[in-house]
């Protein structure tokens, strides 16, 4: 029988950095989905579900130890300011990138976006293969006991797929503070943006991938592709932006992307909130499922892909080492070639 009944699936360690004064307790939020601004929400209530990863502890203990050897990094990066990020080819950035990977794959919203992926997928087959069927089955959704716990469990199996990814903080010297959200790993790809070839950029071995995942209102991690960008002039280990657009852009991701929650401290305000939705809310649910049956010699192929939201991201810190050019035809383009096996 399971003890833990609320599972978090976005830490408490971590919101605790965006919370009121950095004491835990409180902190802002805003709901989408109603529209309401909280400035002093109660932060132990937010962002669970209960029995989440299943009706015993086996994952939410597991999920707890690592998060236990995380969060001591994370303390040594906000709270005693040593902004040095583990060596790539070390056990601390091998923890970092199985951390912000599950971070990624264990939220409600990427059980929703499981689901969708799956029902789209089997009508698009259906609709091929087995008309008939497909006509009385277009209306009805395939529904998993438990996508979220689907997902955190396939992710597992794909760790190798942020290798050959740099790591680097980004420092906000701006007036504006970072937010969060209820889903705040960000996969991004500016190159592929700039290349008009979108389809399928933001997957783990893409060539040209970025992680933005802030940890603090004025700490950002960025993991990226070091063939493709450089990052801050060739820092060693920070760069800094005192870009209030900047920061603007990469907190519009955070609301383009979460499920329907905001999470900020005291310097965010209402006001501040009202401009951002204002701004990047025209790109919540843009993003698409890419389903198609592809005939070739005679046989029938099933071809998945998806185009994950983009903005036209501008940033600064961020330059291109190669010519987008080179990336405009259709198909994957690995980091590298190992990630293609």
């Amino acid at each position: 029988m399971a003890k833990k009944k609320r599972h978090h699936y976005i830490p408490r360690f971590y919101l605790k950095r965006f919370s009121i004064n950095n004491e835990g307790n409180l902190l802002g939020l805003y709901n989408l989905t109603n529209r309401k601004f909280i400035q002093n929400a109660p932060l132990k209530s937010q962002a669970y579900e209960n029995f989440l990863y299943g009706e015993d502890d086996e994952i939410e203990n597991a999920l707890a130890k690592m998060e236990s050897n995380v969060a001591k990094m994370f303390y040594y990066w906000t709270d005693e300011k040593i902004l040095y990020p583990p060596p790539i080819e070390s056990n601390g950035f091998a923890l970092l990138k199985r951390f912000i990977l599950y971070q990624a794959f264990r939220t409600p919203q990427s059980g929703n976006d499981i689901t969708e992926t799956v029902n789209q997928g089997l009508k698009t087959v259906l609709k091929e293969l087995e008309p008939e069927l497909w006509e009385k089955m277009k209306e009805a959704t395939l529904v998993y006991d438990n996508p979220v716990l689907l997902g955190l469990l396939n992710s597992i199996k794909h760790e190798k797929l942020l290798n050959f990814l740099d790591c680097k903080f980004l420092i906000n010297l701006s007036v504006l503070p970072f937010l969060t959200s209820d889903s705040p790993i960000i996969f991004y790809n500016q190159l592929m943006e700039k290349a008009n070839n979108y389809m399928g950029a933001t997957g783990l071995g893409s060539a040209g991938l970025q992680i933005f995942y802030p940890i603090h209102p004025r700490l950002m991690i960025c993991l990226f592709d070091s063939n493709v960008y450089e990052f801050g002039d060739n820092c060693i280990n920070c760069c800094s932006t005192e870009s209030i657009e900047e920061i603007h852009q990469l907190n519009g991701l955070q609301l383009a992307n979460c499920e329907s929650q905001l999470f900020f401290d005291d310097l965010i305000s209402e006001e501040y909130i009202n401009e951002l939705c204002k701004n990047f809310e025209e790109y919540r649910g843009t993003s698409k499922k890419i389903n198609r049956i592809i005939n070739h010699e005679n046989k029938k192929y099933f071809y998945m892909s998806s185009e994950d939201i983009h903005i036209n991201l501008k940033l600064d810190f961020f330059k291109l080492k190669v010519n987008p050019i080179n990336f405009k035809n259709q198909g994957v383009h690995f980091r590298h070639p190992s990630l293609a096996d």
